[in-house]
């Protein structure tokens, strides 16, 4: 998986917003941290604007200036530093195990290092700020002013709250202690975690597990049409080698013994240059260095044998040369030859002639057209139109949308069989 590539939909959804469109991206790479800034980032610019706004009237000794530096920072060092260190550990690549807990160990530096920014880095700024904003008292020490963001609730009997802080012991009700102090940690803990991508761990787990069960799923598939295209290949084997083939033409060959001696002879030439033209690519794996010229040779092999059966069928392959070195799917070729043969040839009296040609389309597609004089379409009983089937549906998982088998009748008489498939 590429970090920069969109998630596929399966795992990342559809319908995403502008508020939520990073989330197509793997989490924690470059374009999901980017697009994680300008929506969280935009909100907390928003929010600081709203609230500088709703305070334009404070005077210059009462206006927060420290608060708001020290809320900046908490805010947008998380935001920044937390994802983009994320980006850092997942380009390492890293086995699943060893890269979350390297994740695990970059948001837990932000969070180390915002805590020690509040604890020892923010009264020193602080000072620094008040120095110049004349926010200090005649010692040099500076102003306590409080910022609370948020929704207050108190009593309207003051005097009972009065009552309720004064039973506070010594050092409980400061804000300074222990347990104020852990509390505000704690909080300010939970807050950076989250700015700095803890919460998209979660996802991480999710998005891991997604892509694991699509590789299952892909491999399946996958597996689903390999067995397809072996199926595929043996109903093929089948079609050209069944045992009525070799019965038909080896019956030929002792009828033809008899009377018609140097006929028999070369049937029995023809029949071992099919057979050793079509068994070696026939128990091939069917890859992609299949070639239209090795596919015409089969063809070639096996009208040549039908023509020495039936002299009446005569055939061309007119393929320009420049054309036999194209990538050709395997297999289909002689399918097309056999069913013009079976369907055509043989259901018609007289005559009949089959044509093989190939040419490049404007479009930059390889058509090859088997195409037939003979008895056309109905005029053969037999055939369940599977092998036209298979091919069909083995186009599609080669050529999703970009390869086609079509038949038309030819005004001629007879039928042309047209397979068109991108010249890769």
């Amino acid at each position: 998986m590429l970090l920069d590539e969109p998630l596929p939909a399966s795992i990342s959804g559809s319908g995403q917003g502008w508020f939520t469109r990073y989330r197509r991206y793997p989490v924690f790479s470059a374009p999901w941290a980017q697009g994680r800034v300008k929506v969280l980032g935009g909100v907390a610019v928003a929010f600081l604007l709203v609230a500088l706004l709703s305070m334009l009237g404070f005077p210059r000794q009462d206006f927060p200036f420290g608060a708001i530096a020290h809320l900046g920072v908490q805010v947008f060092v998380p935001l920044l530093a937390g994802p983009w260190l994320g980006v850092a550990v997942r380009r390492l690549a890293w086995p699943e195990a060893r890269e979350w807990l390297a994740l695990m160990g970059a948001m837990s530096v932000v969070v180390l290092a915002v805590l020690a920014f509040h604890e020892f880095g923010a009264p020193p700024m602080k000072q620094w700020i008040a120095e110049r904003t004349g926010q200090v008292d005649k010692d040099g020490k500076r102003k306590r002013i409080v910022m609370m963001i948020g929704v207050s609730v108190s009593s309207p009997d003051s005097s009972a709250s009065a009552a309720a802080a004064s039973t506070c012991k010594p050092g409980e009700c400061d804000e300074n202690s222990p347990m104020t102090r852990l509390i505000n940690s704690a909080s300010s803990a939970v807050f950076t975690f989250f700015l700095a991508g803890g919460a998209a761990l979660w996802g991480w787990r999710r998005e891991r597990a997604g892509l694991a069960r699509l590789a299952r799923e892909e491999e399946l598939a996958q597996a689903q049409a390999q067995r397809r295209e072996a199926e595929l290949r043996l109903s093929v084997l089948a079609a050209q080698v069944e045992p009525h083939f070799l019965f038909n033409t080896l019956a030929g060959v002792r009828s033809a013994i008899a009377t018609d001696p140097p006929r028999a002879s070369e049937m029995i030439d023809r029949l071992v240059d099919y057979l050793r033209a079509a068994i070696p690519r026939l128990r091939s794996d069917g890859g992609a260095q299949a070639t239209l010229g090795g596919q015409l040779e089969i063809v070639r092999a096996y009208l040549g044998l039908m023509a020495a059966r039936m002299p009446r069928l005569h055939f061309d392959i007119d393929v320009p040369a420049e054309l036999l070195a194209a990538p050709c799917p395997p297999l289909m070729l002689i399918s097309l030859a056999e069913n013009a043969v079976k369907h055509g040839v043989e259901p018609k009296i007289g005559p009949v002639r089959v044509t093989v040609q190939a040419r490049r389309t404007d479009g930059g597609q390889l058509e090859v057209i088997v195409a037939d004089d003979g008895a056309g379409f109905g005029a053969s009983a037999g055939g369940s139109g599977l092998g036209l089937s298979n091919i069909r549906e083995r186009l599609k998982q080669m050529y999703p949308a970009r390869a086609a088998l079509t038949l038309r009748v030819r005004p001629e008489g007879g039928v042309a069989a047209v397979l068109s498939v991108p010249m890769e």
